[in-house]
């Protein structure tokens, strides 16, 4: 559902004014989000949130307004709310919601060409990155145009779009086709790599650490390494650290089946609170453990994302100044939103030394760890260059009813550079292979294991 989708996409950074009904002045009216092409429908005391565009509209979610946003500012004709997250939305008042959202008779046209005009516009009006993708959007629209109107089925529909998505070559860009469209059609080759992410993990902690200590089915590791004083934290997700689950079936085949039941049963902005609870519950204890440690390394080697607001959260507990970290602006029809900057308020009054491990399995949410991590002279970063995904994922609905997703906002530096594509860079290049089940290999050369950065970590050896 788009619903979960939307709300698993942001955490949550307070919840003390959450909760509140909608005020006085704001109910019974209707708002167009700044990008993002949706609209946000007030009532007495519920709402609805629409994804449209000029061909359709769809209900995203509704429900009783308490609990789902934050209002950051009000005014006649403008508002901003925050849903949990570290962007804040902005609106304009209008009169009546976009036609096709209130148009209840009439049959829409759902030709393969009106989907096909759906997706092109939609890209045209929010994607942010043609121009780092190296994309010619115009003359894509040229190019498949001619290729959609001889379409006939269902299915040369979907791989025509999944051949223009491969061309973008990110990460956040998906198109969710009905399994029944490709039944008895294999056109995925599953490349399975016989080195499992798990495994790695598994062999750093027996090689290289006195002692092993682990939080939420692995989602952070921990401990000293041997024949040193210098702390390993091993983090691979930027979600799943709510404290739901008994410390003694942590590490058990029933840790998932408990964590999604707690998990799904809370209401939205309370999982996301419960993610943020579990970070500083946590990273208080991992701390205490490495209190005698020189330095620390931070692995987000293995970190494919999650929610950008836990990211920041365990950052916080790396540095000791406040500072501005990042930027963030959105595309819109017309260019970008005001740029809205992040400041980032540490949870530790000294820093120590951390080394900061990714590579180009880096990304989303971990990404954003390291680009708030540029600004902090402890912190030095060792690998190769993350994935370069850094937006929050923009759900969206053709006329068919097919999902899809785009990239539709800047992350920049402090100093308002973006590494879309490129990835956050490092300070010492260790060369890693981009392509994962290669990336993998690269720890297990003649036959044994050797995990390079953390061996020129403990000789302190940065030569190439």
């Amino acid at each position: 559902m788009l619903f979960r989708r939307l709300v698993l996409i942001v955490a949550v950074l307070t919840a003390t004014s959450l909760y509140s009904q909608i005020p006085t002045d704001l109910k019974n009216t209707i708002w167009i989000q700044e990008g993002y092409e949706r609209a946000l429908k007030m009532e007495d005391s519920t709402y609805s949130y629409f994804n449209f565009n000029k061909y359709n509209c769809s209900e995203l979610v509704q429900g009783k307004f308490k609990g789902r946003f934050k209002i950051i500012k009000s005014g006649e004709d403008q508002l901003i709310v925050n849903p949990g997250g570290i962007v804040d939305y902005r609106f304009k008042k209008t009169d009546r919601l976009p036609a096709r959202c209130f148009e209840k008779n009439g049959k829409n046209d759902n030709s393969f060409e009106t989907n096909f005009r759906a997706f092109w516009e939609t890209f045209n009006n929010n994607y942010a990155f043609f121009q780092e993708r190296g994309l010619d959007w115009e003359q894509v629209y040229d190019n498949y145009l001619p290729k959609v109107r001889k379409v006939k089925t269902n299915r040369e529909f979907a791989l025509l779009l999944q051949e223009v998505i491969e061309k973008f070559n990110d990460g956040h860009i998906n198109l969710e086709i009905p399994d029944s469209i490709f039944k008895n059609h294999s056109n995925s080759i599953i490349n399975k790599s016989s080195i499992s992410k798990d495994q790695i993990l598994l062999d750093i902690e027996s090689k290289y650490l006195k002692e092993s200590n682990s939080y939420n089915n692995g989602v952070m590791r921990w401990g000293t390494l041997l024949n040193s004083n210098i702390g390993y934290i091993g983090i691979t997700d930027m979600n799943d650290f709510a404290n739901y689950v008994p410390g003694q079936i942590q590490n058990t085949g029933k840790f998932d089946s408990i964590y999604n039941l707690r998990k799904y049963s809370a209401e939205p902005l309370e999982q996301f609170q419960d993610e943020i609870n579990g970070v500083n519950r946590i990273m208080k204890k991992v701390l205490n453990d490495l209190k005698n440690g020189d330095a620390a390394i931070v692995d987000l080697r293995f970190n494919g994302g999650g929610y950008e607001t836990v990211a920041l959260e365990l950052l916080s507990y790396f540095v000791s100044e406040e500072k501005e970290i990042i930027s963030i602006k959105a595309r819109t029809e017309n260019g970008f939103t005001p740029v809205q900057k992040i400041h980032l308020k540490p949870q530790i009054d000294s820093a120590k030394k951390i080394y900061l491990l990714i590579s180009p399995a880096t990304a989303s949410a971990a990404e954003i760890f390291a680009l708030g991590s540029l600004n902090y002279s402890n912190i030095e970063i060792i690998g190769s260059r993350s994935a370069g995904i850094f937006s929050e994922i923009l759900w969206k609905e053709l006329p068919n009813g097919w999902e899809y997703s785009l990239s539709n906002e800047v992350y920049m530096d402090s100093e308002y550079r973006t590494y879309e594509k490129e990835g956050v860079p490092v300070d010492y290049e260790l060369n890693y292979p981009t392509e994962r089940s290669e990336f993998y290999k690269n720890f297990y050369r003649n036959n044994s294991f050797s995990d390079l950065a953390i061996e020129k970590i403990i000789e302190q050896d940065f030569s190439n």
